[in-house]
């Protein structure tokens, strides 16, 4: 293999472009690493394997984190041995198993990058074969890179992105995302998120007829089925999705009472804040959390807010939930993996107005009691916060980044 010098355009080209990809896709899984460990949790469904979900968040946290750092260091021509060797291994397991995946489907979306950038199986196979001969090059000349910075300027270096990551990741554990990528951000009107245009593109199917004759079958499309030989024994068909077409944002927003009465309607339609306490699993709910809902649910009353817990549990245990909490409540059911897109507390809260969402709370960031008679003006309160936190961690990040140039401004003259 051709070996390029330290100073060849093309090889720190290569360099950068790997490291940009593994910074952006490492930041927006650190950003949202309850979202990572779901994606992992649906694998693991899809090949039958009952894992923890602590184990599952270890596993995001990790892969986040390792990417993140990866991608810094090669980013910045540090450590390029190592972060490039980290690189490849990734660009290794992940060929193979994206085209796994892209032939077998068991999932839709790979998360790749989150909720960020939303790619088919077959398009992030694809992305890999472009990547993967890129780390290839850079792993094979990783002696030809020398940074400028002492191993201990590196060392240093190293532990910028490594923190930056941590605090970035533990922040989103306990915290909804700082950036909110998916679709039921605040400000989303739902109505118009569940809407198809009218000239939107319609999707494309084709059918196949498996047929027998003779005891030898064959399959037939619409253009070439037998019609006029009734020797011809149907046995099956085939509907294959040729085009998607059209998917809008937001397809399955429905919820129903414990009744399976219609309850989206209603709900979207109100006027005044509808609270939605959303919980995938209610006995996955603290006794801590229930008396917070609890107290949601009080003060909703005294503003004549409706106020409903959506979950996916059976009834059985919502009626089981409601039996420890020691209170009343009104319960709504939904999909399991729309309720986890909505929100990554469990449980979680958004308000909704005129079928809009003006708010979205984690059930660690409640705002007091007399903040919630105005929810929406209580929801930028506690955005301004998590701004201001994005705002730390960032500037803390530019300034190690700028401790860095300038120690190779200096180290160079």
């Amino acid at each position: 293999m051709k070996r390029y010098n330290n100073t060849s355009p093309l090889l720190n080209i290569l360099r950068i472009l790997l490291g940009l990809l593994f910074v952006f896709s490492g930041f927006v899984k650190c950003i949202d690493p309850t979202g990572g460990a779901i994606k992992i949790e649906d694998y693991f469904v899809a090949w039958g394997l009952d894992v923890p979900f602590s184990v599952d968040m270890a596993l995001s946290l990790i892969q986040n984190v390792l990417e993140f750092t990866a991608g810094f260091l090669l980013l910045f021509d540090l450590f390029v041995p190592i972060s490039s060797l980290v690189v490849l291994a990734f660009m290794v397991v992940f060929t193979p198993l994206t085209l796994y995946i892209a032939i077998a489907d068991p999932v839709s979306d790979c998360g790749c990058f989150g909720d960020a950038v939303k790619l088919t199986n077959w398009q992030t196979f694809y992305k890999n074969l472009i990547f993967l001969p890129m780390a290839i090059i850079v792993f094979a000349n990783r002696k030809n890179f020398h940074s400028r910075l002492t191993k201990g300027g590196q060392m240093s270096a190293a532990l910028i992105g490594i923190i930056t990551a941590v605090i970035i990741s533990f922040t989103g554990i306990s915290n909804e995302p700082l950036i909110d990528f998916r679709p039921f951000a605040v400000g989303t009107d739902i109505h118009e998120a569940m809407s198809v245009p009218a000239d939107a593109e319609q999707p494309e199917y084709r059918t196949t007829f498996i047929m027998e004759k003779d005891g030898v079958q064959q399959e037939f499309d619409e253009f070439n089925y037998p019609y006029g030989d009734s020797t011809w024994v149907f046995i099956d068909s085939k509907l294959e999705v040729l085009n998607e077409g059209y998917v809008p944002p937001i397809k399955d927003f429905t919820l129903t009472d414990t009744h399976g009465n219609a309850m989206t309607g209603m709900i979207l339609s109100s006027s005044r804040p509808v609270m939605l306490a959303i919980s995938p699993n209610i006995l996955d709910v603290g006794d801590e959390e229930a008396q917070k809902l609890l107290n949601l649910s009080r003060i909703a009353a005294e503003n004549e807010y409706m106020f409903f817990i959506a979950s996916a549990s059976p009834e059985a245990h919502l009626h089981q939930f409601e039996s420890q909490a020691g209170a009343g409540f009104e319960f709504v059911q939904g999909d399991e993996t729309m309720l986890k897109t909505i929100t990554r507390s469990n449980p979680g809260i958004i308000v909704i107005q005129n079928g809009v969402i003006v708010a979205k709370y984690h059930i660690n960031h409640l705002p007091y009691d007399r903040e919630l008679a105005n929810p929406t003006a209580a929801y930028l309160t506690n955005i301004e916060s998590q701004y201001a936190r994005l705002f730390v961690i960032s500037l803390i990040f530019a300034l190690g980044i700028l401790l860095i140039t300038i120690y190779k401004y200096h180290r160079q003259k």
